[in-house]
C-alpha cells in the first residue's frame, strides 16, 4: 500500500505523537506536523493530505476545500462546531470527533456545580475569605437535593452519566429533553422523557445542558425558557456558550428569574473580564475546563487516531 500522508495541525511541530503512531503502526503512514499561524498556511498544509488531525482551529471552508485528497478530518475534542461540516460533506470528507473521551469529566463538572450551588460552597467560602462574616442567612434555604428534580437537556454520553450520578447516586427525579434518544435508553436509565423543552425548564430545580453546538442548538435556550423557570432553580451549562442566549441569561439572573447558575462556557472565549456573569455572587464559573483530566488528554488522542485508522 502506498504511503499515506497524515497531516497533524497543532500548536507545535515537535509533538512525539505517541498515541497517533501506536494506533496506526500497521499502516504505511507518514506523519507531517504543521503549526499554521494563518489560514493561508493551513491551506498549504492540508494539500495532498490523506487524513487531517486537527488539534486546534482552521476548520474553515477554505481550508477544507484545499484538502483535495483527504478522506477524513478528525478533531480531538467532543465539539466540532469549529469545523465547516457542510464543506467537508461536499468534499466527501468524513468528520470524526472524540465522542466519549471526556464524558466522565464533563459530567463530573456538572455534578460538582450542582452540589456546589446546592450547598453554596463557593459563596460561603468567598464571604468568609473576604469579610469573615459568619452570617449564613444569605445562603438559606438549602433544599435537600435528593428531593429535587433534575432536568437534562441532551441525553448522549455525558447526559447519561449526569443521570447516573445525580439521578441514581443522589436520588433526584430526572427529566430528559432529547428528541433523538431511543426509548430503550430512557427506560434503561429510569428517567422521564419530556417532549417540550419549556416543560423541562418549568418543572426542574436543576437544569444541566449537554448538547453539541450546531445550527439546531444555537441559542436553543433563551428568554422563553428562562421565563418559565422556578425562581429557586439553578441553570448549569457545561457544553458550549452559544447553546444559550447569553444576554437573555444575564437578564434572567439580574431579574431573579432563577436562583443561580454554574457556567463552564461562555459565548465569547476567553470571556471578557467585564462580563456581568463574572460579577454575580450567585454564579459559579470555570474557564471551559470541564473535559480536562490526565485521562481525557490521552483518550482524545487515542479516539482521534482510532477513527483515522478506521477510515484509512
Amino acid at each position: 500500500m502506498a504511503k499515506q500522508r497524515v497531516v497533524v495541525l497543532g500548536p507545535t511541530t515537535d509533538d512525539p505523537l505517541h498515541h497517533e503512531r501506536a494506533e496506526m503502526a500497521d499502516f504505511d503512514v507518514e506523519f507531517v506536523q504543521e503549526a499554521p499561524k494563518s489560514e493561508g498556511e493551513a491551506i498549504e498544509a492540508v494539500r495532498g493530505a490523506d487524513a487531517i488531525m486537527m488539534q486546534g482551529g482552521w476548520g474553515t471552508e477554505q481550508v477544507i476545500r484545499a484538502a483535495d485528497a483527504a478522506k477524513v478530518l478528525a478533531v480531538y475534542s467532543h465539539g466540532f462546531n469549529h469545523i465547516d461540516v457542510d464543506a467537508a460533506t461536499d468534499m466527501g470528507i468524513i468528520v470524526t470527533n472524540g465522542a466519549g473521551m471526556c464524558a466522565e469529566e464533563v459530567s463530573n463538572q456538572a455534578v460538582t456545580m450542582a452540589l456546589s450551588l446546592n450547598r453554596q460552597i463557593v459563596q460561603t467560602t468567598n464571604q468568609l475569605r473576604d469579610t469573615g462574616d459568619w452570617s449564613n442567612a444569605p445562603f438559606l434555604p438549602i433544599e435537600p437535593i435528593d428531593e429535587q428534580t433534575l432536568g437534562i437537556v441532551g441525553f448522549g454520553n455525558i447526559g447519561r452519566q449526569v443521570a447516573r450520578k445525580l439521578g441514581q447516586g443522589w436520588r433526584m427525579d430526572t427529566l430528559v429533553f432529547d428528541p433523538y434518544v431511543a426509548p430503550w435508553i430512557i427506560s434503561e436509565y429510569n428517567v422521564e422523557q419530556v417532549f417540550e423543552i419549556n416543560e423541562l425548564f418549568k418543572r426542574s430545580d436543576y437544569i444541566v445542558v449537554v448538547v453539541p453546538l450546531n445550527a439546531e442548538t444555537f441559542h436553543m435556550i433563551g428568554k422563553k425558557q428562562f421565563d418559565v423557570m422556578k425562581k429557586s432553580a439553578y441553570y448549569i451549562n457545561v457544553c458550549r456558550g452559544s447553546v444559550n442566549d447569553e444576554p437573555a441569561l444575564i437578564e434572567a439572573l439580574q431579574q431573579g428569574k432563577m436562583r443561580g447558575a454554574g457556567l463552564d462556557v461562555f459565548e465569547q472565549e476567553p470571556v471578557d473580564p467585564g462580563n456581568p456573569l463574572l460579577q454575580m455572587e450567585n454564579v459559579i464559573t470555570a474557564m471551559h475546563l470541564a473535559g480536562s483530566s490526565t485521562r481525557s488528554a490521552w483518550l482524545a488522542r487515542q479516539r482521534a487516531s482510532q477513527q483515522v485508522a478506521a477510515v484509512l
